[in-house]
């Protein structure tokens, strides 16, 4: 009898670990994320694109912090020094900074980070960012070893940096992850493979549990964050989902507790039905498409000029989009600081008068009905994205009779493709400014940037970028920068489609879900209530 209980006893306690299943991933215990696309890496000096950053912010902190709102704050540095010339900036790094295998995280951190993404060794498409610091264009293009870099940890818990010239953002460029720190001892060990799950050490509010590609990526809270005791949400899961009528039925059965995004056609529908669930505010973000500038047909300043015009903005935002996005005329978003944004001289024209030049122009270049533009536009797969596609598709189609070719690929696999300039003529990008200011746009097009994926090269642009970074009268600065813009739009190695609104829904049960114009959410400023 004692035996049968016995074994009557296991066989409750297996059913009953079988029906909770994976409790890592349960809505009830795990604030459950929608990512925009599947991470390529979490490697902090070479990530790119939204859906890292997103994770990234999560596991790591920088020097300076953001609060919800997006207004800096002091992170792993408890305060900091600047010089009067606006040229030395020292960090005092925080007593209690602690990595989440409980080492101390020190000034040396930092300095070995900053290097690592200066370093042409690592590849990170953000070295350029860094040209501010001392030394950093020869570091970069591997004329100087990466120790002159204008970085020193002078101790433990004081890091100076040393810069080429002033630069305002300077404290805003910080809290991104090329600037994050490296635990040295797992790079020492694991080498490049420091970033895998089983071996990754974050100093953020949490730190990497679970990594399932195609699934979900889970963190869990860092008990050892120098914060720990003021993270309310124990548990992050975050689910790369790019379509988002998917997306929306996730949340709908209550599979999720944030969208990344909305259905642009659902947009009425769920501000009736969810209320202030729906949450849209202004974004710090461009949506365009690159020309490849390198060869025809788009080496062509009048084929890219009549593309340009040829594509109804107003169209784009009003019946594709239809949720409060604004058609983009230039690059750099309404909303930077004490910017006055750019448009194309010709926006003032009749929508007839516009078509009516694009179609001169395109007839200067050599097309027409029976010899028409033939170009392969690629983007990365996306309902939305997609449905952009087959828009300017369409309207290139009726206003020049142009033939475009559409193809789409994974977010990582178009990432790799960008460089292969017999895979497009059209490329889908975007740019979320890493700093609110009109340079973090502007500078992707100087010619050596690793984001300059147009292939335009300019001297008087790359010259006007110089003014603007080193000029320090604020006024003057942001002329100088719209001067910038002016030039670069006159050129068209760039076809901006419109200026992002962020769409999100929201479960009840998430607290202290503040928007913000860069769109940048951290999971340690959330709140969670069980699920009723």
């Amino acid at each position: 009898m004692r035996r049968l209980l016995l074994i009557l006893a296991v066989l409750i306690a297996i059913i009953v670990v079988a029906c909770q299943g994976d409790t890592t991933s349960s809505p009830d215990t795990t604030l459950t994320r929608a990512n925009i696309a599947e991470v390529a890496t979490l490697d902090p000096h070479r990530a790119e694109g939204v859906s890292a950053a997103n994770v990234l912010r999560d596991l790591y902190e920088g020097l300076v912090a953001e609060t919800p709102t997006g207004s800096l704050e002091p992170g792993a540095a408890e305060r900091w020094d600047i010089s009067d010339d606006g040229l030395t900036y020292r960090f005092y790094l925080r007593d209690n900074g602690r990595w989440s295998n409980g080492d101390p995280v020190v000034a040396a951190d930092f300095e070995a980070g900053l290097r690592r993404t200066a370093d042409p060794a690592t590849a990170s498409s953000y070295a350029q960012i860094l040209l501010p610091l001392e030394n950093a264009d020869a570091v970069i293009a591997g004329d100087a070893p990466v120790t002159e870099l204008g970085v020193e940890a002078i101790d433990d818990r004081t890091l100076e940096l040393r810069l080429e010239r002033h630069t305002p953002y300077l404290l805003g460029l910080l809290t991104n992850s090329f600037a994050f720190p490296l635990h040295r001892a797992s790079f020492d060990e694991y080498g490049v493979d420091f970033v895998r799950p089983e071996n990754l050490v974050s100093n953020g509010a949490y730190q990497i549990e679970s990594w399932r590609i195609g699934d979900r990526l889970t963190v869990a809270r860092n008990p050892n964050y120098r914060d720990a005791d003021n993270v309310a949400v124990e548990r992050v899961a975050f689910l790369p989902i790019e379509d988002t009528v998917s997306e929306l039925n996730m949340f709908r059965a209550g599979e999720l507790d944030i969208t990344s995004n909305t259905p642009n056609t659902a947009y009425p529908q769920l501000r009736e039905t969810y209320g202030d669930q729906l949450v849209v505010h202004p974004n710090l973000t461009v949506y365009f498409y690159v020309f490849d500038m390198t060869q025809p047909p788009f080496s062509d300043a009048r084929v890219r000029e009549a593309v340009a015009i040829a594509v109804d903005r107003d169209q784009i935002a009003g019946a594709v989009l239809q949720a409060g996005q604004t058609g983009a005329w230039g690059l750099v978003p309404p909303g930077v600081d004490s910017y006055d944004s750019y448009s194309y001289e010709w926006k003032a024209l009749p929508r007839e008068q516009q078509i009516e030049r694009a179609r001169e122009l395109y007839a200067a270049a050599g097309y027409s009905e029976d010899a028409p533009l033939q170009v392969k536009l690629l983007y990365n797969t996306s309902d939305i994205h997609k449905k952009l596609a087959v828009a300017v598709q369409g309207m290139l189609r009726e206003n020049l009779e142009a033939v475009v070719e559409l193809e789409n690929q994974e977010w990582k696999v178009m990432l790799d493709n960008r460089r292969d300039r017999s895979a497009w003529d059209l490329l889908r990008l975007g740019w979320t400014g890493d700093y609110n200011d009109p340079y973090t746009f502007l500078e992707t097009f100087r010619a050596d940037h690793p984001q300059n994926t147009s292939g335009y090269v300019n001297a008087a642009y790359d010259a006007l970028l110089d003014n603007v970074a080193n000029e320090l009268d604020p006024t003057r600065r942001m002329q100088l920068a719209r001067d910038a813009e002016r030039l670069l739009m006159r050129e068209y190695p760039v076809l901006p489609l419109y200026f992002y609104v962020s769409k999100h829904l929201v479960s009840e049960r998430v607290g202290n879900f503040v928007p913000n114009i860069n769109d940048r959410i951290y999971s340690r400023h959330l709140t969670l209530d069980a699920a009723p």
